[in-house]
């Protein structure tokens, strides 16, 4: 194992070729060995090719060491390359280190490009900083693209706190994009209230698409199984919503 981390430093430090330098960078993140930081760092830092910078900051997220918190975070403020400051944000969330909340916050209120933005708000999802729900859910209500409002809404997915509630709501009446109701119909079915169970009946009747439609009866199950009320048929569990907790 030794000698294959090795060859691969060599490889990413020396390699002319700046492919051959980004597949080196990968395959170490995936070997984990904390003795790949210091060559992935200064690679992140000062590599003159996009792509290898870009590879090294998911690498650095594989090998989850705290230690390159910082250096992340300056990638994902000060990189040129936006592929490389989206995966320095997706790598900040795999540390596990809260420190980089201040950082990743910042990242998803200012970042140019949509999808960045998406992602650093899934980081602050994965380490859990219930703080910035509020600015996250504020952030899923700015963006007009509906490919960013899925992938924020995957971080609502991570967090299943009840203060999504009007938000998930108000998507799964209003929203055009059936795959975006879909995904608010999914987490709602794990926020249970007599509330939820209304709105989720409703749309079971009422969405014009079968697949949104398939996943409220699955939401409405969820809940019901969560409370330990026997599932029948959606209009049994919203004459019970009384005993939902």
């Amino acid at each position: 194992m030794m000698e294959e981390v090795d060859k691969l430093i060599a490889i990413l430090d020396r390699h002319p070729d700046p492919w051959t330098r980004a597949r080196a960078a990968l395959e170490l993140g995936e070997l984990g060995e904390d003795k790949a930081l210091p060559s992935l760092i200064n690679h992140l830092k000062d590599d003159p090719h996009d792509y290898v910078r870009r590879d090294c900051a998911e690498a650095l997220g594989m090998l989850e060491s705290p230690k390159a918190l910082n250096d992340l975070s300056i990638c994902m403020k000060e990189d040129d390359f936006r592929y490389a400051r989206n995966e320095a944000a997706e790598a900040l969330g795999k540390l596990g280190d809260k420190k980089a909340k201040d950082a990743l916050i910042n990242f998803m209120q200012n970042e140019d490009w949509d999808f960045g933005r998406a992602s650093a708000t899934i980081s602050l999802a994965e380490l859990d900083i219930r703080e910035a729900i509020p600015l996250i859910m504020d952030e899923i209500k700015k963006t007009d693209d509906i490919f960013v409002r899925r992938d924020m809404l995957r971080s609502l997915l991570k967090f299943k706190d009840r203060q999504t509630i009007p938000l998930l709501v108000f998507l799964v009446e209003n929203e055009e994009d059936w795959e975006v109701r879909k995904s608010s119909v999914n987490i709602l079915g794990y926020l249970g209230t007599a509330e939820v169970v209304e709105v989720l009946v409703k749309t079971l009747k009422t969405d014009k698409h079968v697949f949104v439609r398939q996943e409220a009866e699955k939401s409405l199950q969820t809940i019901s199984n969560d409370n330990k009320i026997a599932w029948t048929s959606p209009e049994a569990l919203l004459a019970r919503k009384h005993e939902i907790s």
